[in-house]
């Protein structure tokens, strides 16, 4: 039941009185269970019915290894080690991911019925789920680009990456020969539902994965009418639904999600080699961030915006190479290339629980070669990934173990899983009770009582770069030198557990700017120029840094660097209006009229009878 609770934890863990209902509660029981499941694993003293293979034991050992050298390493170990707030993947997550694939091992038939209900009801409710926000029904209605759905998840590729996991399970029960009738129609209808929401989240990359996939399964089979009928079902879909628009997409190279992902593939490959041993070590886990900045071209900015912090490199393998150098992506590699080969091979088992396990991990490994690994999902992944190596056939011999038992090494893993179950459940019920205090603050009226709100949810987790960036942002609301010092002091104590981390950096320089701007002390405007100072060698093509080291340095008097600063931000963000309205203002107070009244121009094409720009025009123009 433990592993059958975490994979339900995984996909329906939801709280819908919190402020970010889709996180807190959902990483504080994956990981809680998870180390939990282990523990219980392996203080039960099961034996694993048969070796795990050579490339499973070579693959996880050069990950983890390479994944605690790069932590140790790290300039940001803290967040390195338990990952950042958004994500979570840092190597305390790389090692639940191990021990889960260890653990799942152990069991090749006493956990399957578990899993296989809880996938099913699992898929049912995020199918219904898809729908109901799709339909935009009361609190299930959420927005997100191209009105796609992101399910219990929050976002659209999860729910993809999750429903090609777990369809597979369902429709494999929905076949069952010996299943009884009540339960191939749970099977069929959860699998339909999670058709529907694979359908409605629009995940190119699930699609392209859970396609493969049964076509991969239909070969292998030789299994010509079934082909034959999800061709058809395909070209229904794609004829009349808005699936095929969108899925045709995957063929124009030169622009849309193809363009995108392999830009993205450019950027990540400069930042690989920018590192001590070159690429040896990576950034550390989560430490991708911290670095895009500096190996981001123009051209990236001019077309995909910086408005988000860009930490993965949306392909697994790079993503994990970033983080933990080459030998980590060669461990990875390994991995995902013995598990393909398993589960092309197992494609041909008479069971259907056994083609379900390799559909799903087959679909999940192709579409993670365009997303990254995902703390929510990852956890499901291997431990399907340990059934399936569980469940091959029985070999007479096997070659001699890679790495020989350490006597009482159980009992170390039992101890070691069950000491990190116990701090991620406390970790866990802090986070959610911040992340309640975060709620408060924000539906506070007054100001005070908002800033004491997400002060209450730092003391919760002292740890959480998150809650020092939210009470910051929230001090800044009144609007005065006190306000803005109250908010540096925050963001200080985060920059303490995340020194190089790029919204807390841009953030700082931002308040220490309107600091500078009410009390025109000359102190605060030469603490601001440092930083940009800073940042423009850090994050040289963020617009809105640019933008904002142009206004520091017009106030400093230096008005050509000033408009040099500005016009970097207008090249990297051409549809913005602030950094053009500051050129002007800056251009007329210097009186340089007619270079003034030029930018005017430019802003009557992007902001036709902008108030401003009129006001500016009588002000300084007489027109």
């Amino acid at each position: 039941m433990r592993f059958a609770a975490l994979l339900t934890a995984s996909v329906l863990a939801v709280d819908p009185t919190g402020w970010d209902r889709y996180g807190p509660l959902r990483f504080a029981l994956i990981s809680a269970i998870g180390f939990l499941a282990i523990a219980i694993s392996y203080g039960a003293g099961d034996q694993r019915p048969q070796p795990l293979p050579r490339w499973a034991v070579l693959g996880w050992t050069i990950l983890v290894a390479s994944m605690t050298i790069s932590t140790i390493l790290a300039t940001d170990r803290w967040t390195a080690l338990i990952g950042t707030p958004e994500r979570h993947f840092g190597l305390i997550t790389w090692l639940l991911l191990a021990g889960l694939f260890a653990a799942s091992s152990m069991y090749p038939n006493s956990i399957v019925g578990p899993i296989r209900r809880a996938a099913m009801w699992s898929t049912a409710i995020a199918g219904l789920w898809a729908i109901l926000e799709k339909l935009d029904v009361g609190w299930f209605d959420s927005a997100f680009a191209g009105d796609r759905v992101g399910g219990p998840f929050g976002q659209p590729a999860f729910l993809g990456a999750a429903m090609v996991l777990l369809i597979p399970v369902c429709a494999s029960r929905a076949f069952d020969p010996v299943a009884g009738r009540a339960a191939r129609v749970l099977g069929g209808s959860s699998g339909l539902l999670g058709l529907v929401a694979l359908g409605l989240s629009e995940s190119r990359a699930a699609w392209v994965g859970f396609v493969l996939a049964v076509v991969i399964l239909i070969v292998q089979r030789r299994q010509v009418v079934p082909g034959l009928v999800f061709a058809a079902f395909l070209a229904v879909v794609a004829i009349a639904t808005p699936i095929g628009d969108r899925a045709a997409t995957l063929a124009d190279v030169d622009s849309g999600v193809v363009a995108g992902r392999l830009d993205e593939w450019q950027v990540g490959s400069r930042a690989l080699t920018d590192t001590v041993t070159f690429g040896v070590t990576g950034h550390g886990p989560e430490g991708y961030r911290t670095v895009f900045g500096r190996h981001v071209d123009d051209q990236y900015v001019i077309d995909y915006g910086r408005d988000v912090i860009t930490d993965r490199a949306h392909n697994g393998i790079l993503d994990v190479a970033l983080t933990g150098g080459f030998a980590a992506s060669v461990g990875l590699l390994l991995l995902q290339l013995g598990l393909g080969v398993t589960a092309i091979q197992r494609m041909r088992a008479d069971d259907t629980f056994d083609r379900a396990l390799s559909v799903g991990v087959l679909a999940y490994g192709v579409q993670q070669l365009f997303l990254f690994p995902l703390a929510e999902l990852d956890p499901i992944l291997w431990i399907f990934a340990g059934l399936l190596i569980a469940r091959r056939p029985r070999r007479t011999t096997y070659p001699p173990p890679l790495f020989r038992e350490v006597s009482g090494s159980k009992r170390v893993i039992m101890a070691a899983a069950g000491i990190l179950a116990a701090v991620a459940a406390i970790a866990g019920l802090s986070d959610v009770a911040a992340d309640h205090a975060v709620k408060s603050a924000l539906d506070a009226t007054q100001a005070d009582d908002a800033l004491d709100h997400a002060d209450a949810a730092r003391q919760r987790r002292p740890d959480s770069i998150r809650y020092d960036f939210i009470a910051a942002r929230i001090a800044t609301e009144p609007g005065t030198p006190e306000a803005f010092i109250n908010s540096l002091e925050r963001l200080d104590e985060g920059l303490r557990l995340s020194p190089n981390d790029p919204a807390f950096l841009a953030e700082r320089s931002s308040v220490l700017l309107e600091l500078a701007r009410r009390t025109s002390d000359t102190g605060d405007l030469a603490r601001a120029l440092e930083a940009f100072d800073a940042l423009d060698v850090s994050d040289p093509r963020n617009p809105q840094v640019q933008s904002d080291y142009g206004i520091a340095l017009a106030l400093d008097g230096q008005l050509d660097a000033a408009i040099e600063k500005l016009n970097r931000a207008i090249l990297l963000n051409p549809d913005a209006i602030e950094p053009l309205l500051n050129r002007a203002i800056i251009e007329l107070e210097a009186g340089r009229l007619d270079e003034g009244r030029e930018t005017l121009s430019i802003l009557d094409a992007l902001a036709p009878s902008n108030a401003t720009v009129e006001s500016l025009r009588r002000e300084f123009l007489s027109e």
